[in-house]
């Protein structure tokens, strides 16, 4: 079944939501994401702050809640229940929450985590909303 304006405006409102919520919490962190001894754990990556974790869970949960509706529109624009400027616009408005949520993350002194964290998500994020077949 075709997802609606008024469906889509609802996980719209959802997103915008979570959004909030996500740029609330980076407004409390530090600036530094990692323990104060910036070692590495065993497994080699750096020990993140009990808080750094929660807030790249709550991230991740939005990357993952984004790609769903996403591969969701594409999958409905070819079965032509969607038309393609209307999938383009709803992508255009996740995409939008979403970039707007990972500048959020730029206030942090440590870019490298960030991006060693979510690059896999991210790159899947942007095939999808690249891909035109």
């Amino acid at each position: 079944m075709a997802q609606t304006d008024e469906d889509f405006q609802l996980i719209l409102k959802t997103f915008e939501i979570s959004k909030k919520t996500i740029l609330d919490e980076i407004k409390k962190l530090q600036y530094n994401l990692r323990t104060e001894t910036r070692s590495r754990s065993r497994s080699g990556s750096y020990k993140l702050t009990i808080r750094a974790k929660d807030l790249f869970k709550h991230v991740q949960a939005e990357i993952d809640r984004a790609m769903i509706v996403m591969v969701e529109l594409r999958n409905q624009e070819l079965l032509e229940l969607i038309p393609h400027t209307t999938v383009n616009r709803r992508l255009q408005s996740i995409q939008k929450i979403m970039n707007t949520i990972f500048h959020g993350l730029d206030k942090f002194d440590d870019q490298e985590i960030i991006q060693e964290h979510f690059q896999f998500h991210i790159e899947k994020m942007n095939a999808v909303l690249e891909d035109e077949s």
